[in-house]
């Protein structure tokens, strides 16, 4: 280890750095200003804790809101690390403590809020600091996406303290907000990092919206008990859907501006700590939030810009593990935020502000790999053709024509004098018996019923595309109804058709199941229980003790002692001390318990690679232990044992598989692959009794002409 990966694994407990962290920390260190543009997840807080451990003095780090400083804050001194925060919700004397003892902190949080009061400064200007922290750093520029007026002053950073380097943290941020950011906080020669704004661990979805309510339920009920944040775009979506939800058992809690500070309060801390799985919030929730273990974000609404909508769902998946981004869009989304747009009277802002929302809508209803076009707008090229983690990729599509439906939805909005919204419509469409429509002999138009084969979802999609198309318009105010547009006679008179791409299949979220998940399941939750009991014991979140990563490691490799212990990676000599031995003792009962494991441990890589799941299985494997077995180990399926198996004699392991494969198939299949050759499986199939499977095939094949290459 160098001395900097030394002081990670001593301070943090982690093995080696991510992408870009070290290069970060060195020019830091270098007492550089740096602007480190990362994508959430990518751990940017290490960017600056390990250099304010390492070097003398205190470091101010400035976050906007207070949820997230306590919460770094508990984490630190769980961890022994020295830290304190400064906001409204300590009392005077709690404040006058830290202020007093400000020499003592190696990290003090404040909100930019702070920099307004002169005493304040003065108390820094007696300490040594060893730099500045900016994060959330696009809250300096108008042109990004939660601008916040008192992020402007921090110029004065370089004004009052000029021997103190200064580094800005953000996870989006274009070139335009870039450029302001450098500009506002007058960096001199900063070092500059931009990575990748790919998060390979989400998997992204965007779904006209229909039958929103329906759609998340349905959503949820595939996730259950997964800690999970639910985006409305106003106070009263979030109320009724909390309410909804709470209706039908789901634990939920939600968040926005006009609850109380206490009730805000509770509600981020009862999610945070893994007490209550669910939120539904305003955009006001998350900015910063400190909880790894976010499993999915859905948003009911389309955001009002590319940025919005990446900051949401980057809060996602923190920890590296598979995660999941819902958006459920409609053509009103877009109607709302324009009716906004009169509220801005500074006419550059708002030309801005209708191009970014119109590039969100956009990506909306693109038929294009979604990852590609999010990674486009930040001036990144991806350099697949296919993410195969987006609807786009995972789902097929095919061109429908949909002129005939259109028709007879514009014939009914027009014998209806577009008076009428849309669930009236697709109420006489389909021939619907409810009062509203008997009442008014709706039941008499030629209309009523001519749609009745169809589903109200799929009828409420064809009018969103309308919509979109500009081939209907939906009227403002509370009660909008349907009406026709310039150009629905185009549609009605056949002078146009219109076709969509749409999806023939739903997407398979299984599909792509990360092998980072993969772990003796029933030991991975004995582990989560005694986690949180230490969390409960703490008042801490569960992530504090150790995150997700650490646990599924543990119970993977299956640790004999400290030393071994000691490689995981997010326990360090600090955690060792506080939990590792407890947790040792509950791997070693649980392995006393299953004569099946192994005696020995798995050794850990050195690094993350490709094939290092398949190693496991292999090593299981050799100690005789059969396919089903392995597979029931590891919470796996037998193909999936097989296929390891034969990745691992494709790379060169020789590997006895008589107890799977017989000899004499062995010699029968090396017969036909002689005779029709080795590069498809069918011939070879074909050349075999019907007995014989593609697996063994595959096998065989494998053992008996091994290539890194194949």
């Amino acid at each position: 280890m160098t001395t900097l990966e030394s002081a990670l694994k001593k301070f943090f407990g982690y093995n080696t750095f991510r992408d870009n962290q070290k290069e970060i920390v060195e020019a830091v260190l270098k007492k550089q200003d740096v602007l480190a543009i990362l994508p959430t997840g990518a751990g940017k807080s290490i960017c600056y804790q390990l250099p304010a451990m390492i070097l003398p003095g205190t470091a101010v780090v400035i976050s906007p809101l207070i949820s997230l400083m306590q919460d770094q804050v508990v984490s630190l001194y769980k961890n022994g690390l020295p830290a304190a925060f400064l906001n409204s919700s300590l009392e005077y004397s709690d404040m006058q403590q830290v202020l007093n003892n400000l020499k003592d902190y190696k990290l003090l949080y404040v909100a930019p809020e702070r920099f307004a009061d002169k005493t304040f400064i003065e108390n820094l200007k007696r300490i040594e600091i060893s730099l500045f922290a900016i994060d959330e750093a696009h809250c300096i520029s108008e042109w990004g996406h939660s601008f916040r007026a008192e992020y402007r002053q921090l110029a004065l950073l370089k004004k009052e303290f000029p021997k103190s380097s200064v580094i800005a943290l953000t996870a989006t941020a274009t070139k335009d907000v870039e450029k302001d950011i450098l500009g506002q906080l007058e960096m001199r020669s900063p070092h500059i990092v931009r990575a990748s704004f790919d998060r390979p661990n989400l998997m992204v979805e965007i779904q006209t919206k229909t039958e929103g309510s329906r759609q998340l339920k349905k959503f949820l009920q595939k996730h259950p008990d997964k800690p999970g944040i639910i985006y409305a775009s106003t106070r009263k979506t979030v109320d009724e859907t909390f309410n909804e939800l709470q209706k039908e058992g789901f634990k939920v809690t939600k968040y926005h501006a006009g609850l109380s500070d206490e009730e805000r309060s509770k509600a981020g801390h009862d999610f945070v700590h893994g007490e209550c799985p669910l939120i539904v919030a305003t955009v006001a929730f998350g900015m910063g939030i400190h909880k790894p273990d976010v499993r999915f974000v859905v948003h009911l609404n389309m955001p009002k810009s590319i940025e919005q909508y990446y900051q949401e769902i980057g809060r996602a998946g923190r920890d590296g593990l598979p995660s999941l981004c819902l958006m459920l869009y409609a053509s009103k989304d877009l109607m709302t935020y324009n009716y906004f747009l009169n509220d801005i009277t500074d006419e550059t802002l708002k030309r801005t502000t209708k191009r970014k929302t119109e590039q969100m809508y956009a990506l909306c209803h693109s038929v294009s790999c979604r990852r590609k076009e999010l990674l486009r707008y930040f001036a990144e090229n991806y350099p697949h053709a296919n993410c195969g983690l987006c609807d786009n990729c995972l789902d097929n599509t095919e061109l429908i024509d949909i002129t005939i439906p259109a028709q007879k939805i514009l014939s009914c909005v027009y014998r209806l004098n577009s008076a009428f919204g849309i669930r009236h419509v697709i109420d006489v469409l389909r021939g619907s018996k409810v009062k509203a429509v008997l009442d008014r002999a709706h039941d008499k138009l030629s209309t009523y019923g001519i749609m009745q084969e169809h589903e109200e979802s799929e009828i409420r999609y064809y009018i969103e595309v309308l919509l979109e198309k500009g081939f209907l318009k939906r009227s403002e105010g509370d009660y909008p109804v349907l009406e026709w547009s310039d150009t629905s006679s185009q549609i009605t008179s056949k002078k146009t058709t219109l076709s969509v791409r749409q999806k023939i299949r739903i997407i398979e979220e299984k599909k792509k199941i990360s092998k980072d998940l993969e772990c003796n399941q029933e030991l991975f939750h004995e582990l989560t229980d005694l986690r949180r009991k230490y969390a409960v014991e703490a008042k801490v979140p569960a992530f504090v003790v150790f995150g997700d990563r650490t646990l599924i490691e543990m119970a993977r490799s299956y640790p004999r002692n400290k030393e071994e212990m000691l490689e995981i990676n997010g326990l360090g000599p600090i955690k060792w001390e506080k939990y590792g031995k407890a947790f040792l003792e509950l791997i070693k009962a649980y392995c006393l318990k299953r004569e099946d494991l192994p005696t020995a441990k798995v050794p850990l890589p050195k690094e993350k690679k490709e094939n290092s799941s398949s190693k496991e299985t292999l090593f299981f494997f050799s100690q005789g232990h059969s396919v089903a077995a392995i597979a029931s180990l590891r919470s796996l399926s037998p193909k999936t044992i097989m296929d390891h198996l034969i990745e691992q004699m494709t790379l060169g392991a020789s590997i006895d598989i008589s107890s799977i494969v017989s000899q004499d198939k062995q010699e029968a299949i090396k017969k036909a692959i002689d005779k029709v050759g080795g590069e498809k499986l069918t011939p070879i199939k074909q050349a075999l009794p019907e007995s014989f499977t593609f697996e063994e095939i595959r096998l065989v094949l494998s053992k008996h002409t091994p290539t890194k290459t194949r």
